[in-house]
C-alpha cells in the first residue's frame, strides 16, 4: 500500500515587538510594523497575532493599539528598560519571544532595535532581515522585499528558518490606526546581571 505524505504550511505565531517612547506610547515607525505585521496576519490563514512590549512603562502602548487584532499583550517593563541598552533590550526581546511562542518577529527599524535584533535572532536560533520595505504572502510562503548596496537593488526573499526577524524600515508601510481602549498585558520578567545595568 503507498502511503502519500501530504505536506502542511506552518502555523505561524507573529509577533508585534515595539520599544515605548518616554512617554510609553508607540511612536510612528511602530505603528508602521503593526501595520506591517496586521496585514500578514490577515493574508496567513490560522496564524496568531500577538504583541509584545518593552519600556519602562508598557501599558499605554497596549492600551494604544488594543483595537489591532492580538489575542495576547506581553511586557516587559521597569526602570532598567527605560533607556536603549544593548544588554537589557536583547534580554528583554528574547524573553518576550520566547514567552509568546513566536515564529516570526516584525519590529520596527529603529536604532534601538536595529542595534540589537540580529544578536536576539542568534540566541533563539533564528534569523534576521533588516531594511525590510514590504511583506507579503506568495503561495503559501512569507516573503520580504529587502533593500541591498545602498538602496540600489531590491530583493524578494523568502526563509524556512525560524523564528524569522523581519525588521521593517521606517516610512515604508502605513500607519496603523484604530480605537484605543484598555489592554490586559502579561508581564514577562527578566532577570539581569549587573553588568547588565552598566
Amino acid at each position: 500500500r503507498a502511503w502519500k505524505v501530504l505536506s502542511e504550511s506552518p502555523v505561524e505565531t507573529i509577533l508585534f515587538l515595539a520599544h515605548t517612547e518616554t512617554d510609553g506610547s508607540l511612536g510612528k515607525p511602530a505603528l508602521e510594523a503593526l501595520g506591517a505585521a496586521r496585514s500578514l496576519n490577515a493574508a496567513l490563514p490560522g496564524s496568531t497575532l500577538v504583541a509584545g512590549f518593552v519600556g519602562e512603562i508598557v501599558q499605554a502602548a497596549a492600551n494604544q493599539i488594543v483595537g489591532c487584532g492580538a489575542a495576547k499583550f506581553f511586557g516587559v517593563a521597569g526602570a532598567e528598560f527605560a533607556q536603549s541598552r544593548y544588554a537589557t533590550d536583547a534580554a528583554a526581546a528574547e524573553a518576550l519571544c520566547k514567552a509568546s511562542g513566536a515564529t516570526i518577529v516584525i519590529a520596527p527599524g529603529t536604532s534601538r532595535f536595529a542595534r540589537c535584533l540580529a544578536g536576539v535572532a542568534q540566541r533563539v536560533g533564528g534569523r534576521a532581515d533588516t531594511h525590510v520595505t514590504g511583506v507579503s504572502v506568495q503561495g503559501d510562503n512569507v516573503a520580504v522585499n529587502r533593500w541591498y548596496y545602498r538602496q540600489r537593488m531590491e530583493a524578494v526573499l523568502q526563509r524556512s528558518q525560524r523564528s524569522w526577524f523581519i525588521v521593517v524600515d521606517p516610512g515604508s508601510q502605513p500607519v496603523w490606526q484604530g480605537e484605543a481602549g484598555t489592554a490586559a498585558v502579561e508581564s514577562v520578567a527578566v532577570a539581569l546581571a549587573d553588568s547588565a545595568r552598566r
